[in-house]
């Protein structure tokens, strides 16, 4: 049986090329059924190498089409370069991630926002930062599921790899896939004016270089005089180097490339305006940024401060599984709410960053004592304690819980002396003070936190002291069957993102455009300079 040498399998890039980028990586004949662990390695290394060397050619493509500009292009080629010699596509995306972090310069320049001009200055970085996260975040990784798959189809002799080999880098690929999908997500809907902002600037320098190629071809057809074409294509390259190296104008109608944090939070978008102007400023004072991969809670730690999520991902690895918390959802609140719980399991920042108002005891229960915002705040605790404690009990996913809280459960607080029929079966979920259960003549008292489900009717008496939920196997039906994905973080929703809109032409024949005709200065020092 031959020995599998990786010094006998060349790379050949070809850069005139016109086929699909796949085509440009050259895979050499080799055993690629070995059993041998050794070579098992080389194989799934090599493998990896070429699936970042197709990275690299298209990261070039996407650039010379006009869909990333260069100070771009120049990190997404450093991160490959290191991440092929380890054989590595997590140290790719660490790479990558390592430009989301922001830098200590800024962030101590954010906390002078009390000064006009320095928050204004700061609010300019603070955008240019979040551009430049969403156009790495949309090439690095986004597409690659569909690039590994593409891979496959146009070389059929990967067929013959031990599918425990293909199907680890696949997996590894698609797990990159959907984090950078998710984070994509979010910035979609945190930074609307930012996105926006960008998505036109991509389109404007996609359509100038469009422009490039139908005005060459119109001169080259005798249609356009010498003069003529080379005032215009000099007006098309000095619009493509405006786009690609200086900053871009504010969207018509809005007022801030960043919004408010503040305004995003659904919590307090139905107070009245006196209302959500006094909680704004106690929130102002907890507001905090976090860097990526920053720990917010420790697995089995009592828990001082929760976390209300208003841009970012918060990710909690279950039983190997990530589960992504996300605007609205407040970290750590039932072992803030009750010290009989500890935080359920490690959180941390997933990917980009993420701002967040800090939750003290104190500001907890100003919230519960505020009759606007406690129905929604007690919703949001029993979620929590609901998942971490009785979602097996329940069998139902997190999902499906909120789904249950949200839209089914019938909720009880502040009600005084109160009498209520439960049926057969139905769940009684008691998350503050305690319930009487009237039976054969005798009070049985249930103290919170706790979920009972009675076996035949019940009577329950509620007293001032009582928060509790209650639903019928009915409900817990309807959360089965209907649950809505867009109503937690939207798992199911990353096809928005198509490829097709994103990378077009990328799955068939890529468009060719002449070469620029000025493209050597693009080199000069002078214009990097002025690159922000």
């Amino acid at each position: 049986k031959g020995r599998y040498e990786p010094s006998s399998s060349p790379i050949d890039f070809i850069p005139e090329e016109k086929d699909s980028t796949i085509k440009h990586i050259v895979l050499p004949l080799m055993n690629l059924r070995s059993k041998d662990k050794k070579e098992t390695t080389h194989l799934q290394d090599e493998l990896t190498i070429r699936f970042l060397t197709a990275l690299l050619v298209d990261y070039e493509k996407q650039w010379y089409l006009g869909m990333i500009r260069r100070r771009t292009l120049y990190i997404l080629i450093k991160s490959v370069e290191k991440a092929k010699h380890q054989h590595s596509l997590k140290l790719h995306w660490k790479l990558i991630v390592e430009h989301f972090r922001l830098s200590n310069w800024l962030q101590n320049l954010m906390r002078l926002d009390c000064v006009k001009w320095i928050n204004k200055q700061s609010n300019k970085l603070l955008f240019d930062h979040i551009f430049l996260t969403i156009e790495l975040t949309l090439v690095a990784f986004h597409s690659t599921q569909t690039r590994m798959d593409n891979i496959r189809k146009q070389f059929p002799e990967l067929a013959n790899i031990d599918k425990r080999i293909w199907n680890k880098v696949y997996e590894e690929i698609h797990f990159y896939h959907l984090t950078a999908t998710y984070i994509l997500l979010d910035l979609q809907q945190s930074y609307e004016a930012c996105w926006r902002i960008h998505m036109t600037k991509r389109c404007a320098q996609m359509l100038l270089k469009y422009e490039s190629k139908t005005i060459t071809e119109l001169y080259e057809t005798g249609m356009l005089g010498h003069s003529v074409y080379s005032h215009i294509l000099e007006l098309i390259e000095k619009k493509s180097l405006k786009l690609e190296f200086y900053r871009v104008s504010m969207v018509k109608g809005y007022l801030t490339a960043i919004e408010n944090p503040f305004d995003l939070l659904p919590l307090f978008r139905s107070l009245p305006n006196l209302e959500k102007t006094r909680w704004q400023m106690i929130m102002k004072a907890n507001h905090r940024w976090f860097q990526p991969d920053q720990i917010l809670l420790e697995k089995d730690q009592r828990v001082s401060t929760a976390y209300l999520i208003t841009r970012g991902i918060v990710e909690c690895k279950i039983d190997t599984m990530p589960i992504y918390y996300r605007l609205g959802n407040i970290i750590g609140i039932d072992a803030l709410f009750s010290q009989d719980f500890l935080a359920h399991d490690t959180y941390r920042v997933s990917g980009g960053l993420l701002e967040a108002y800090c939750i003290d005891g104190i500001l907890l229960n100003q919230f519960l004592k505020d009759e606007n915002l406690a129905p929604s705040i007690y919703r949001e605790i029993a979620l929590h304690v609901l998942s971490n404690n009785y979602e097996t009990r329940l069998k139902l996913n997190r999902l499906q819980l909120r789904l249950l809280v949200h839209k089914r459960a019938k909720f009880y607080w502040n009600e005084s002396d109160i009498l209520i029929q439960l049926k057969e079966n139905q769940r009684l979920f008691i998350l503050a003070g305690y319930v009487t259960h009237l039976f054969n003549g005798q009070n049985n008292k249930y103290e919170s936190i706790q979920l009972q489900i009675f076996d035949t009717e019940a009577e329950i008496l509620l007293n001032s002291s009582t928060v509790a939920y209650s639903w019928t196997d009915e409900d817990e039906d309807f959360s089965i069957k209907d649950t809505n994905p867009t109503v937690h973080f939207p798992l199911q929703t990353y096809d928005l993102l198509s490829n097709d809109l994103l990378y077009p032409g990328y799955l068939s024949q890529v468009t060719q455009f002449p070469k620029r005709q000025r493209s050597e200065s693009l080199l000069d020092d002078g214009i990097h300079s002025s690159d922000v």
